[in-house]
């Protein structure tokens, strides 16, 4: 599938252009239009398949129709402060899909914050405060924000757990649940794992509503792109 069938934001379709994209990936085509609908979702794929655009372009999509107050695939009631969240296991990983969200977003007026341990307190603090669209943070340190009345977990209308098997084996089981549980029921719950093991199916479950399941092969699994 190619973006441009996807009838996407013009801006969004162009910062796509130019990065070279334009051919969805297996996972980009399994996913993009389930989650335009505003379905849950559990996806299995592996890291370089071009997952992280299998949700970041789609999320994008959907705010910025809410924006222009466009119906179709747009986020229902969004507001200034509402927000996406986008839970990573590591620094590295939240770095990377912040990188690719400024990328896909440049020339709009969304912007995005990356929240990990170990460095900007202050500076994330601020950006939460000043309000952004895109919340891409490690458990850890988002619930150290929440505690000190800097991330109010209300305003998020969609969350991704990345990585989610990670996640797991690195102990933030019970830190994912801690931040789930305070987040509006309404909102949209996407998990994307390497593996659908019992405890990444059993939290898909638990948090979302009747997610779809999508998977790609390992002959697909390979692809240079966001």
């Amino acid at each position: 599938m190619k973006f441009e069938e996807l009838n996407l934001d013009s801006q969004l379709f162009s910062n796509l252009k130019k990065m070279g994209f334009e051919e969805c990936t297996p996972i980009q085509e399994q996913s993009i239009p389930i989650i335009l609908e505003g379905k849950d979702l559990a996806g299995l794929a592996q890291t370089g398949t071009g997952k992280t655009g299998a949700f970041l372009i789609p999320l994008i999509e959907r705010i910025l129709r809410a924006q222009k107050g466009e119906g179709v695939h747009a986020f229902s009631n969004w507001q200034k402060r509402h927000c996406v969240l986008v839970l990573v296991p590591t620094r590295e990983l939240a770095e990377q899909v912040k990188e690719a969200c400024q990328t896909l977003v440049e020339g709009t007026n969304l912007s995005s914050v990356s929240i990990y341990g170990g460095t900007g307190y202050d500076k994330q603090k601020s950006a939460l405060k000043n309000g952004v669209e895109f919340v891409i943070a490690t458990p850890g340190r988002l619930i150290d924000l929440y505690k000190d009345n800097c991330f109010d977990p209300g305003q998020v209308r969609a969350v991704v757990f990345d990585e989610a098997d990670r996640m797991f084996d690195m102990g933030f089981k019970e830190d994912m649940k801690f931040v789930l549980r305070r987040i509006p029921n309404d909102r949209q719950f996407l998990v994307y794992s390497a593996t659908l093991n019992f405890d990444v199916l059993n939290t898909a479950y638990q948090f979302g509503a009747e997610p779809v399941e999508v998977s790609i092969s390992r002959d697909q699994a390979k692809a240079d792109n966001v």
